[in-house]
């Protein structure tokens, strides 16, 4: 990099000059031991915002009572969905629930889906119960944000009846685990609950 001014009387001067024109200066000198001087800046170093020793993994209570808020808030949208798509075809009673759980079941599974998946993808790993409980679903290595690929395995039985199923394996499979991660499609997502800050 070419010096503008002399370091020694402070005139302006040419682009690559070697001497000062108003004093004479020697300019070689002062242009290498600029040159070799210069910092090197390098580029940081992408490190996890959140260290593992100072991850709390949320309790089961929280992510049970996070659930059931969730699923208050699925069976309203699904059941919406239902009442208006298959209501006015097949005149199903929803004051009756063995029969009008066949009907709204697809609906519930598919709205809890996209409830879980597209929340947590979009949202910091967050649903509206895990954002009521300060709790949010990341990826198991990293602590971050995790893929939305994981995101929807890791949310493909909410929703649904299954989701009992996945909670019973991955509490028996998870036994004593120090994530302590309660259903089997976390281990399959490799996705972990932690508390939020």
């Amino acid at each position: 990099m070419a010096l503008k001014f002399c370091p020694k009387c402070g005139k302006k001067l040419e682009p690559d000059a070697s001497f000062c024109d108003a004093c004479g200066a020697d300019l070689r000198e002062k242009k290498e031991t600029f040159e070799t001087s210069t910092p090197v800046i390098s580029e940081p170093t992408q490190e996890p915002k959140l260290k593992p020793e100072t991850v709390i993994y949320a309790d089961f209570l929280k992510r049970i009572i996070a659930i059931f808020i969730d699923s208050i808030i699925i069976t309203l949208i699904g059941s919406t969905f239902s009442l208006i798509l298959i209501n006015p075809w097949y005149g199903v009673n929803f004051f009756d629930p063995f029969r009008a759980w066949w009907f709204t079941f697809p609906f519930d599974w598919g709205a809890g889906l996209l409830y879980h998946w597209g929340l947590e993808t979009y949202n910091n790993g967050q649903t509206l119960g895990k954002m009521a409980m300060n709790i949010r679903t990341v990826d198991e290595h990293t602590l971050q944000h995790a893929s939305s690929a994981n995101y929807f395995v890791n949310n493909i039985f909410k929703g649904s009846p299954f989701l009992i199923l996945d909670l019973i394996i991955g509490i028996l499979k998870n036994s004593g685990d120090p994530k302590k991660r309660v259903r089997a499609m976390q281990n399959v997502s490799e996705t972990v609950v932690i508390l939020t800050k």
